[in-house]
């Protein structure tokens, strides 16, 4: 067990680090542990969201272990559905502090404001948009058809799944 509690710390504390030395480029020792340029005039959202990715990284990396293993620190089966939501909202303040640092770079040395225009309001015109053009109906179309399909397939699986159950009661009574 202690190989494995030692091999889950140290995944975890590189993960960890990877996140918010390269991913949103905090952590730099000259700028009290967080990047040169800030969105966000509040710098306590930084340490609160570092502090976060490291507990909810560490309880994520606790999910993998099998359950009754007996390990002194797996998590209870019913916690799984909260393990699972806290990684998702692990994951989701990644993508905001990810595009943040993806931003300030795209505008660190090429402008002197930190806007830069999308490319559909520069007037440009460009060759994909005179090929091929959607009209909203049909997009809505499109998008009402994958969901009806996904829909179908989903409720077809949850069928399909509790008639596969009551047959396999049925057979052990």
């Amino acid at each position: 067990q202690v190989f494995w509690i030692a091999l889950f710390v140290a995944s975890s504390l590189y993960s960890f680090t990877w996140d918010v030395y390269m991913d949103w480029g905090l952590g730099r020792l000259e700028h009290n542990f967080l990047g040169p340029r800030l969105m966000f005039p509040n710098r306590l959202y930084y340490y609160g969201v570092i502090a976060a990715d490291l507990v909810l990284r560490s309880m994520w990396v606790l999910s993998l272990i099998p359950p009754q293993s007996g390990a002194r620190f797996e998590i209870p089966a019913y916690l799984t559905a909260v393990t699972m939501s806290l990684e998702l909202l692990r994951r989701t303040l990644w993508a905001f502090f990810r595009l943040e640092n993806e931003h300030r770079h795209n505008t660190e040395h090429f402008r002197r404001v930190s806007f830069v225009p999308l490319h559909f309001s520069t007037g440009h015109q460009h060759k994909y948009t005179e090929e091929k053009e959607h009209k909203g109906g049909r997009v809505l179309a499109e998008v009402a058809f994958v969901s009806l399909l996904v829909i179908a397939i989903s409720v077809t699986s949850v069928i399909a799944a509790q008639r596969a159950t009551s047959r396999t009661l049925s057979t052990e009574l």
